[in-house]
């Protein structure tokens, strides 16, 4: 009977035992459910990204980082690694206080398939993407992220290979023009006419502003403008205004008829008769005759063609006439008209008249009088 106990003794294992034993036993247990659980969420995420229903590749997970949201691909579960260990095992990407680059580690191991991690900042939001992408243009395109003709991407080339931690900001380019018009505005300009009487005007040529026009382009680079170029000018002539106008002087006589005249003197007017010493001989060698009158000639030259105004309702115009005498007494503005009689002298007696020099001193002034004939055979 003692034998017997003692061997049942022996084989009954102690608490301490025991203890360690269960120990192990759980943490194998825990290790293989984690390798488990970490096996089939790789291959849901393989499942994913490889789904030709795009819907599983826009996963929007919010996550607790500086990146705000996170667009993901594959779960963005990390592995820590110790520093000594020589291995990295599946989807690991950052080691401890440094990023990872695709490809072997230390041991040759290639890690080359695992996701790499993207920033980008697109549309005003900030993403953490996962991609297996082979560039970034692809990886973009997975997100169904599109760039319109004038956009581009800072950070990175479409083409170029995704890198862990890479930050992508795609820049979103917008155009607008404005237009700005000047005004030219037309000039008046006078042009003389000979044949136009002073005070005549005649427009010739319509005037009409012109203009030009200034187009800019204004570029806005994620609703910021950056840049305003001036991008088209378009000139439109102005029309200057040209009216004709005349200075021509011209009156009209108490008959109605347009006197046209280059200079008006007011003159000390008297008249006269032939005397017995002349008689009907003038200065310049031609008979005297109604029409004719005496002048200084350094006032009025000899041979000049006159008209000569009574501005006084007693006594009318003497009318056309030539400057063909002088006398010793007419001096300065004064003229001596001849006249048929002394009666005549009596009533024009001596008044200011305006005295014209005619435009035109090519006329017979003798032919426009109506006493010509009177005198035509003495």
């Amino acid at each position: 009977m003692k034998s017997i106990d003692i061997k049942k003794k022996k084989n009954k294992l102690s608490f301490p035992v025991k203890t360690l034993i269960f120990t192990l036993v759980s943490v194998i247990a825990i290790a293989a459910s984690g390798i488990i659980v970490f096996r089939l969420t790789s291959a849901e995420a393989d499942a994913a990204i490889n789904a030709e229903d795009n819907s599983l590749l826009l996963d929007l997970r919010k996550q607790e980082n500086v990146y705000g949201e996170t667009l993901v691909n594959y779960d963005p579960e990390q592995i820590a690694v110790p520093d000594d260990t020589d291995r990295v095992d599946d989807d690991v990407r950052e080691l401890p206080g440094e990023v990872y680059v695709p490809g072997e580690y230390e041991t040759g191991v290639d890690i080359s398939d695992a996701p790499v991690n993207l920033i980008v900042n697109v549309d005003g939001h900030n993403y953490s993407l996962l991609t297996k992408a082979g560039t970034v243009g692809e990886a973009l395109d997975e997100q169904h992220i599109t760039l319109g003709p004038s956009d581009y991407i800072t950070g990175g080339d479409l083409s170029a290979e995704p890198v862990p931690g890479m930050v992508i900001s795609v820049i979103r380019v917008n155009r607008k023009t404005r237009t700005e018009v000047e005004t030219l505005y037309y000039e008046t300009v006078y042009v003389w006419d000979k044949d136009m009487y002073e005070g005549e005007y005649e427009v010739l040529t319509k005037g009409k502003d012109g203009s030009i026009t200034r187009t800019y382009t204004l570029t806005y680079e994620n609703g910021e403008l950056v840049s305003e170029v001036l991008s088209d000018t378009k000139r439109v002539e102005k029309t200057n205004e040209r009216i004709a106008y005349g200075s021509r002087s011209s009156f009209s006589n108490s008959r109605g008829e347009r006197i046209d005249y280059t200079k008006c003197i007011v003159c000390y007017g008297t008249a006269y008769i032939p005397d017995a010493k002349w008689g009907y001989q003038t200065y310049v060698g031609q008979r005297a005759r109604p029409g004719v009158v005496a002048v200084d000639p350094d006032v009025i030259p000899l041979g000049t063609k006159l008209y000569i105004e009574s501005p006084y309702s007693d006594v009318g115009d003497y009318g056309y006439a030539i400057a063909w005498d002088i006398g010793g007494h007419v001096k300065g503005n004064w003229v001596d008209l001849f006249v048929e009689n002394m009666d005549m002298v009596y009533v024009w007696g001596a008044r200011d008249v305006n005295v014209y020099i005619l435009e035109d001193q090519s006329i017979d002034i003798f032919a426009l009088r109506s006493d010509y004939f009177v005198f035509m055979d003495r």
